[in-house]
């Protein structure tokens, strides 16, 4: 029977056409059945039925029965997991001191092309532009200084 337990190992067995099939075991059906309809093995209404029943299967034996009278192999079940292909080599670790070098070469360029642009706007104005540009500055920078003072510390 489908649920019977095998002595010792407190698992079921489950025989293969019990198992239950996914969408992409449903999906081959699928191509399979519409394969048989192009080859004129199975007629329209015939198709129409059988692709209704694969939607519906949920076993492997369910979407056998259906390709039973068609050429080919029946379906039958994947393995549980993907083998197992080589190992992949780790990620290389980030270099600290890199990362708060480019940080600040970033917020160096962007904290002196918003004074740049406080200064055009000042002088071509007349008049004393508020400095908006430390409000751009001094957060980045300040996130900067704590960076560098944790690195440190560690």
């Amino acid at each position: 029977m489908a649920g019977e337990e095998t002595a010792g190992s407190g698992r079921s067995h489950v025989r293969p056409e019990d198992m239950r099939a996914g969408d992409a075991d449903r999906e081959v059906m699928l191509e399979r059945l519409r394969a048989a309809h192009a080859e004129g093995r199975l007629d329209a209404d015939e198709f129409e039925e059988r692709v209704t029943a694969t939607l519906a299967a949920r076993t492997y034996g369910e979407l056998a029965a259906l390709a039973a009278d068609l050429p080919g192999d029946p379906p039958s079940p994947r393995p549980l997991a993907p083998p197992a292909g080589p190992a992949r080599p780790p990620a290389p670790r980030a270099d600290p001191d890199v990362d708060l070098r480019r940080g600040a070469v970033a917020w160096g360029w962007v904290s002196a092309v918003a004074i740049a642009l406080w200064v055009v706007a000042s002088l071509t104005t007349g008049v004393f532009v508020f400095p908006w540009w430390i409000f751009v500055a001094a957060p980045w920078g300040l996130g900067l200084l704590w960076a560098v003072r944790q690195q440190r510390r560690d």
